[in-house]
């Protein structure tokens, strides 16, 4: 999402609770690195300061919570994930009521062919190619048991390949 948005002129701001990984996300197009404490502590404010234009959140739980709270008037986040949990503990429905905020699921299965085939097509031609190979590692299935034990402790970045064969 990074590298999409960036190329199509969206200053992007990434946010990551791995400092060590700044460079990377800056080499994939983020104009801003945001410390996923900055994000993560909960608030009892219904309302905060507006900060975001739009938003993608693969996390969920309390900071989907500080980011609805921080939406611009008329703004919209797309929820793409749960890695924090499927709650939002600090939930209120204020940012929908008086700045128009949308919340905007994702759907890979019941999405008409059409419209995954354009989705597919698009990240043809947005995706960049040459940021593409940075984001993948391929593994082989006798690398899975230590993989999977990085993965949960948050070691991984991008996305993984199991090639059988290796």
């Amino acid at each position: 999402a990074v590298a999409i948005l960036a190329r199509l002129g969206y200053s992007v701001a990434a946010v990551t609770g791995r400092p060590e990984t700044a460079d990377y996300l800056r080499d994939l197009g983020a104009a801003t690195i945001i410390d996923r404490k900055e994000l993560s502590e909960p608030s009892s404010k219904p309302l905060e300061s507006e900060r975001w234009a739009a938003a993608i959140d693969a996390v969920g739980g309390e900071m989907l919570g500080r980011v609805l709270k921080q939406m611009k008037y008329n703004g919209a986040v797309a929820a793409i994930g749960l890695a924090a949990g499927a709650g939002v503990p600090s939930f209120t429905v204020i940012p929908f009521l008086l700045r128009g905020v949308s919340l905007l699921g994702i759907d890979s299965v019941m999405r008409p062919y059409a419209e995954r085939v354009e989705a597919w097509r698009r990240i043809s031609t947005d995706l960049p190619l040459d940021k593409l190979e940075g984001m993948v590692s391929e593994h082989g299935l006798a690398e899975m048991p230590a993989l999977g034990k990085a993965i949960l402790k948050g070691e991984v970045r991008g996305r993984v390949i199991v090639n059988p064969t290796l």
